[in-house]
């Protein structure tokens, strides 16, 4: 037996837990990179306002750069606590006004190069290392005019980065919260809504393992559209096991009506004549015991025949063959067997009609039809075997010259079992019925016509949809 795969709802539950997880990772992601900008905007900003109040105090007295510190700015920064801030004014000179004399390098031509389309000084924010940590530097240039003096300083002001570390985080942490949230709901709404989807396929197994083995009534359809194909499918196989059942259970009673009664016949001839003291009468019993078991191997044969057929027509797949090349077959195999019995045995058509079919069920069918007209013709006879091409469609046609069958009794013959009253030639009753099966499986018509001026024909009349 084949290993069997994982089951649907496993595999469903890995996939979307894979999305998932890709998703709010991504998520995860964007959120950090959204709570580090938001964090630094927002502390830029207070770098910004500290930055304009210090500048909008700043003059120039008697030709000297005087600072008014406001409190306000330093006040503006002491909203992050943790953080220290550090500050500085520097004349043109580079020389520290008020502040912190040891910053960082600054960046003096980019201050004076940031300007705005009228000329006005910008702001420029970066980044140093300063006593021992990393600190965020905005520093902006301001230009100072007095009568005849004119100066340029720069102001510079920074802040540790604790306060933005501690911002990106919780914001950092509030999505991961989110993010885990709202993956246990989504898997557990995943595993309700699988559990949904899967429900029918879940009802179908219980409907299909309550039942009883014997039971191949079609399920029912109350299934969502993408199993109904699958329900289809497991209809018509049941539909078909149930046929080939019923097919099985009727040959089976016919074939034991057919054999036990020749059995019963045949023990009681061979009891017969093992009792028998008359040599005369003992070969004769002898003679009826060969007769019955002749006619017993003829049924067998005919039943085996029929099985493997129904057998072959579900599971063979149809193929292009030649109705010619199976004809002549069957003529030259037949044609000794004939002439023993005195029956000439002779094939017409020069045409090559190919069908689309079983070439052993095509066979035995033709065997069939010619065994049973060189067996009920008459010696110095003669049966015919004719294929024609008849429009889009062909004629195979079996002629002989013997008693033919009556028209109230041509429906009848292709019953299974039923022999003709004014046939005097043992038989089993299959043939005919085994050639129209095999005709009706190819999409063809049997019929019976009275021949002239006396015997029997049988045409098989092949339409187009079968022709090639």
């Amino acid at each position: 037996m084949s290993e069997r795969r994982g089951s649907i709802r496993r595999q469903m539950l890995l996939m979307t837990s894979m999305v998932l997880v890709v998703v709010g990772g991504a998520a995860l992601w964007s959120a950090h990179l959204y709570a580090d900008r938001a964090a630094r905007l927002s502390y830029d900003r207070l770098l910004r306002g500290a930055a304009l109040q210090i500048s909008e105090n700043i003059h120039m007295l008697d030709g000297r750069v005087v600072a008014d510190l406001p409190a306000s700015a330093f006040d503006m920064l002491a909203m992050a606590p943790r953080d220290r801030a550090f500050y500085a004014i520097i004349d043109s000179g580079k020389r520290v006004v008020t502040g912190y004399s040891d910053l960082p390098s600054v960046p003096f031509d980019t201050l004076l190069e940031a300007r705005d389309r009228e000329g006005q000084f910008q702001p420029t924010l970066y980044d140093v290392d300063y006593r021992g940590e990393m600190v965020r530097f905005l520093g902006v240039a301001k230009r100072l005019i007095e009568a005849d003096n004119a100066e340029t300083v720069y102001i510079v002001v920074g802040q540790t980065l604790k306060a933005r570390k501690a911002l990106a985080d919780e914001v950092g942490w509030f999505v991961l919260q989110f993010v885990a949230l709202f993956f246990v709901l989504t898997l557990a709404l995943l595993m309700l809504g699988i559990w949904r989807v899967l429900r029918p396929l879940n009802r179908l197994q219980h409907a299909i393992a309550e039942r009883s083995p014997t039971d191949l009534q079609p399920l029912g359809n109350d299934v969502p559209r993408e199993i109904a194909p699958l329900l289809d499918t497991l209809n018509y196989f049941m539909a078909q096991l149930q046929i080939s059942l019923d097919r099985l259970k009727r040959f089976t009673a016919e074939a034991a009506h057919q054999i036990r009664t020749p059995l019963a016949g045949l023990h009681s001839q061979a009891q017969n004549a093992l009792d028998e003291p008359d040599p005369e009468i003992r070969q004769r019993q002898l003679s009826h015991v060969l007769e019955c078991s002749e006619s017993l191997t003829r049924t067998v044969n005919q039943l085996l025949q029929h099985a493997n057929l129904t057998h072959r027509f579900q599971s063979q797949p149809r193929v292009k063959v030649s109705l010619r090349q199976i004809a002549t077959e069957v003529c030259r195999s037949l044609v000794i067997w004939g002439l023993d019995r005195g029956v000439e045995l002779v094939y017409e058509g020069d045409e090559d009609v190919s069908v689309t079919g079983d070439a052993f069920a095509l066979e035995q069918m033709i065997r069939n039809l010619v065994e049973n007209a060189v067996k009920y013709s008459p010696a110095g006879s003669l049966v015919t075997l004719r294929l024609t091409a008849a429009g889009a469609g062909a004629e195979l046609e079996v002629s002989d010259q013997g008693p033919g069958i009556s028209d109230e009794e041509k429906p009848r013959v292709f019953e299974r079992f039923y022999r003709s009253r004014n046939i005097d030639q043992p038989g089993s009753g299959l043939g005919l019925s085994i050639a129209r099966e095999v005709a009706q499986y190819h999409g063809a018509e049997l019929e019976l016509y009275d021949n002239q001026p006396q015997g029997l024909v049988v045409r098989v009349r092949f339409n187009g949809e079968a022709i090639h």
